[in-house]
């Protein structure tokens, strides 16, 4: 987030002069508020400052999050592995096809 700043009588964001709808709010805003223009635009900065680490905290959160569910996820012991099961379950068991052999009806039960 860029920063606001009053010098000089100029409103300036990010280093360049702010546009008049910026520059109209900020003057409204510290008209309201009974503040003076550097006083309000320290508040609005302050606030934005805020909203950043809050919405860095919560990524940071669910970044955490997702690893736990992750770790969870890949928790299966090694005699369920060689199972194919999830921990024992035997409805959950993934049964291998059964091989099916291409012969001829003719071909099996032909006379000797």
């Amino acid at each position: 987030m860029d920063r606001i700043e009053y010098k000089e009588g100029i409103l300036i964001c990010g280093g360049n002069r702010a546009s008049e709808l910026l520059e109209n709010t900020v003057f409204a805003l510290s008209a309201i508020s009974g503040n003076g223009i550097k006083e309000t635009c320290d508040l609005i900065n302050q606030l934005l400052q805020s909203f950043e680490d809050t919405l860095a905290n919560a990524a940071d959160a669910l970044r955490e999050l997702a690893e736990a569910f992750t770790e969870v996820s890949k928790d299966i012991c090694e005699s369920c592995r060689n199972r194919r099961t999830r921990h024992g379950s035997s409805r959950k068991t993934e049964k291998p096809r059964q091989a099916i052999a291409n012969i001829k009806w003719s071909e099996k039960y032909r006379p000797p």
